[in-house]
Formats: C-alpha cells, structure tokens, sequence
C-alpha cells in the first residue's frame, strides 16, 4: 500500500503483507498535523511498535523524545463493546481526551457526535469533516467570541447552568438549542465537577421559566456524576432528577427532546477503574428503562472521554538519568505529569511502566521523575520494575485518556510525535461498520 494523501489528510500504508518485518520498521512516527495509519499484521501490540520505534532509531543521539502509540482497532472494539452494552445511548465522544486526527476521524467515520468545550475544539471537528449537528458544545459558560464562532458555524445545540448565561445567548445566540446541565451528588467521585457546574434542582426550574421567559429554546437536561465515581446509584438519582424537570418543562410549555448523562466511564480495567463499564452501563440501562423508556421518544447521549483512547494509546518516554542507592532506583524521564501523565497530577492516577530492555529480571523499587524541575513532579513511585539503563526506553500501557492530552493541547492543539497502526482485519471490519465512509482514509494497492 501507498500513502493516499485526502482532504482530511489521513492516509493508510500497508505493511501487513511482509512476513519478514523489514517493513514494517518503517512504521512512521510523525507529527499528529500529518497522519499515516500503518497496517499490520493480526496480533500486534502497541508494545511491540513501540520497541520496532526505537530500534529503528536506537543510533540517533538526539532521539529521545517521548511518543505515543495508538492501536485504533481497540478504539473500534470499545465502540462496539459501548453499543452492546448501552446501545440506546448515542456517542458524543469528548475530545479532549485525546484530540488526535485519527481518533476524532474514526469516531466520526462510526457516525459519532462530539462533546466540545471552546472555539478550537469545533474548529478542529469542522476541519476533520465532521457536521455541525453532531457537536454539542457543553461548556456552560461560554467566552462570547466563542459562543459567536459556533454561531457562525450552525454549531446549535450547548449547554448553560445560570442565568447570565441565558442573558448571554439572547444577546449573541437566540436560536441556540440549549440544554441545562444540573448538578448531581458527586461526592465520592475520584473528579468532581459539581462544584464549580451544574444547577440544584430548584435553580433549574428558574432556569427553565427564566428561559421560557426569554423566548429561548431549551431542549433538554445534562449531567456528569464525575471520573470515577463509585457509586453507580448517582446515575439513577441523576436520570430521576432529569425525569422530574422534564415533566416540570413541560407544564410550561417546553417539550423536551434530549438528556445528556455525561461522562466519566472507565478507560480501563485495572486497578486504576472504581466500577466497571459493564457494572455502570447495567445501572444506566435499568434507570433508563424506569424514567425514560424507549416509547417515550427521548434522544439519550452520553460524552465518554477517556473510555475510547485509554486503553488504545500507550505511551513511551527515554531515561535521561539515573539514581541507585542501594536496592532503589530512580530514574528520570523525558516527560511529567504537567505533559502525558497529567492525570497523575488531577487524580493521583497509579502507572507501571515497563522498560523496553531490561538489564535482567531482577525487579526493583522503582521511582520515576518528570522532567521538570518540580518536586512534584513524580509519574509513578514504588513500584517494582526491571532495572533499565539511561537512553532506554519506558512504555506506559493504557495511557491515552488524558494523558496525551496536554501534549496535544486541552481545548486546542500542540504538537506531538505520534505513531498510529490499526490490524487489517480491524481495518476491514471498521469499513464495514463506517457511517460516513469517507472520513476514513483510503488504501491502494502496491504497483
């Protein structure tokens, strides 16, 4: 296969046919602004590219910045794992948990819509192709110019929680459809947001007459019970709540049409996820059923985030020191929790990386230290790992949610070297699965 350059400037190389490998060495890293996805062969893994990645480059002194490697057949395996498991609830993929072309391009391609939160969020979705009516921009409060640009751009349907806001829309955006997010019992959320979005219940009917008032158009109620909450009980109190001022709106005149239950669904499946995907799609199925079933006509969406990328990225970062005392080592890595590991920083998040050539099979208590100079800045501390030399290289599995993020830029962009592969029999089955086939980039057969 030949690179097939698209106005969307994604592009497909075939290495999957070499049984020999030797090109499949040849597996670009590149900057995220200019993408290729490699095909390869059925069975790799993002640490296998990785360790092809930095052979390659194991002679070149000044090649030591980090990367990130995506497998995009498991971002399509969580895609339909979340239609089997919540298959009423439409898709509005958060981008900022990872904003990369050929995330936001395959999420599209399966006929996803997308949670934004600013101007450079919509603005990266128009250019990938996607329609405006697949955004909704759920920051509740809005900066007027970028409240302006999504007017510009018929990006309609966002959220709001207080008055000033609806003041707001009048001025700029009358014809906006909007959504009131209300606040949720958060408490024992790993994230929470409660505090600083959402209206009480009793706010939010005010909310509702004040745009009733205002001639403004409110189709619908939001949520987000916050990132790792283990109380799965917040959903059903959550979708109670927004039956109850469903009915509310309608007494005054508004016929509601959409709820929103946010985010905050697991990216992995380890020690790092309170609950599991299942467990809390299992209780959202059962309040759905109870306070909006499927007769009632209501659209139902959801925006996971970190539940896509989080298990279809890994990350990788080169040793550029090393500490030994005694039985413990501690190593220094050309990355921090300001960068990739950023939810090290927000959530105390717990990482195990494992390096890609080991001195031997010793395992030590491990420290890792970021790159600034922060004293904070420490990505992962006692754990035990294989002793590595400095100018090896660490791999970090399931790193993608938010934690390539601010690499990539949170609400906008940056740059990045990246990698991204996908098998042939993934590729062929997400052809297969498109919606809008055309997102995807095309592959040629070899002359």
């Amino acid at each position: 296969m030949y690179v097939q350059e698209r106005n969307n400037n994604l592009s497909v190389m075939d290495f999957s046919k070499d049984s020999d490998g030797d090109n499949f060495l040849a597996l670009p890293l590149h900057n995220p602004l200019k993408q290729q996805i490699t095909l390869v062969p059925d069975g790799t893994t993002t640490l296998q590219v990785a360790n092809t990645v930095t052979a390659r480059n194991k002679n070149k002194m000044d090649w030591d910045e980090p990367f990130a490697i995506g497998d995009l057949g498991i971002l399509l395996k969580q895609y339909k794992r979340w239609k089997k498991e919540l298959p009423r609830v439409e898709v509005y993929y958060a981008v900022k948990a990872n904003a990369l072309r050929p995330v936001i391009n395959t999420m599209a391609a399966l006929g996803c819509g997308f949670d934004c939160a600013s101007k450079a969020e919509i603005s990266l979705l128009l250019n990938c192709g996607v329609k405006p009516k697949k955004i909704i921009y759920a920051h509740t409060c809005k900066m007027f110019s970028h409240l302006a640009y999504a007017r510009d751009n018929d990006v309609t349907k966002m959220t709001f929680d207080n008055e000033e806001e609806l003041l707001k829309m009048k001025k700029v955006f009358p014809t906006a459809r909007l959504v009131l997010r209300i606040k949720t019992d958060d408490s024992s959320a790993r994230l929470a947001f409660g505090n600083k979005f959402g209206a009480s219940l009793e706010y939010s009917k005010h909310l509702i007459q004040k745009a009733r008032d205002l001639d403004l158009d409110v189709i619908g109620i939001s949520f987000h019970v916050g990132s790792g909450c283990p109380d799965l009980e917040s959903f059903t109190k959550a979708i109670k709540d927004s039956r109850m001022l469903f009915d509310f709106a309608r007494e005054i005149g508004f016929t509601f049409k959409l709820l929103d239950i946010g985010g905050g669904f697991p990216g992995t499946e380890e020690a790092n996820s309170v609950v599991s995907f299942e467990s809390m799609a299992a209780v959202i199925r059962n309040a759905l059923s109870i306070y909006f079933p499927t007769e009632c006509g209501v659209t139902i969406i959801a925006e996971p985030g970190r539940y896509f990328p989080g298990i279809s990225f890994g990350m990788v970062s080169n040793i550029t020191s090393k500490k030994v005392m005694q039985d413990r080592i501690s190593y220094h890595i050309g990355d921090c929790i300001y960068n990739s590991f950023y939810l090290v920083l927000i959530e105390g998040m717990k990482l195990h990386p494992v390096p890609l050539h080991p001195m031997g099979d010793k395992s030590h208590p491990t420290t890792v230290y970021g790159v600034t100079c922060s004293g904070q800045d420490i990505v992962t501390k006692d754990v035990l790992m294989q002793e590595a030399k400095v100018g090896d290289w660490l791999y970090w599995k399931d790193s993608g949610g938010y934690a390539a993020m601010v690499r990539f830029g949170f609400n906008g962009y940056s740059m990045y070297k990246a990698c991204y592969f996908i098998s042939k029999t993934d590729w062929k089955e997400l052809q297969n699965l498109s919606v809008y086939p055309s997102l995807l980039p095309e592959t040629k057969d070899s002359i």
